[in-house]
């Protein structure tokens, strides 16, 4: 997991610091990326970034005050400029939907990926995927404003290659079969417990944003 901080400051950008923006990546799974809140600008702080749009699957908005929001349709047109094709998800309070249908109608934007959006008005889960659960709870702000709770799920223990090498068992498409498995039938004929070469879990970690 890697935060890159697009902008930090409020209201207005300003010379050597943009308004909000957070990028969040996750080189361990395939390097998908989210957004938290995608203020004016945002686009183009990306750019002095190693953060790439066509990764991007879900934007998180706290809130709807423009410093917050306002970079979020070049976002998305730029992502579809770019070739991305797999479904976005956009999260936040209500009025994010009229917002971003507006802007794309209005400009003239078409997009070349499924966009969800959900609007979300009390505390829960927001979203979820294979590896994370996301929970919003709403904040004391002027409007209407979320936090987000970002929870890892348990993840497997890391495969112990090195009891499988005194085995005789060599790296390839078997190890994946005992990560997964908790008996696999070896080339050889012999029958594996995998068990005893996991490592353990990972337990679960949280974040809040």
């Amino acid at each position: 997991m890697k935060f890159t901080f697009l902008g930090t400051g409020a209201g207005m950008p300003a010379k050597e610091r943009n308004v909000t923006s957070m990028a969040l990546s996750f080189p361990e799974y395939d390097g998908d990326l989210w957004l938290f809140d995608c203020g004016e600008g945002t686009q183009r702080q990306i750019l002095y970034t190693a953060v790439k749009l066509t990764k991007l699957t879900a934007v998180f908005v706290t809130h709807l005050h423009g410093d917050h929001l306002f970079g979020l349709p070049g976002i998305l047109g730029s992502r579809s400029f770019q070739g991305a094709e797999h479904p976005l998800e956009l999260i936040g309070p209500k009025g994010l939907k009229a917002f971003v249908e507006t802007s794309l109608q209005v400009s003239g934007t078409h997009l070349h990926y499924p966009l969800v959006i959900h609007e979300i008005d009390s505390n829960g889960k927001v979203y979820e995927n294979e590896h994370f659960i996301v929970h919003a709870c709403e904040l004391d702000h002027g409007i209407q404003s979320f936090g987000y709770r970002i929870t890892e799920k348990d993840q497997p223990g890391e495969l112990l290659v090195d009891r499988l090498i005194d085995l005789g068992i060599r790296p390839g498409p078997i190890y994946k079969k005992i990560k997964e498995q908790s008996q696999v039938i070896l080339p050889d004929g012999r029958t594996l417990e995998t068990a005893p070469f996991i490592g353990k879990k990972r337990r679960d970690a949280m974040w809040w944003f």
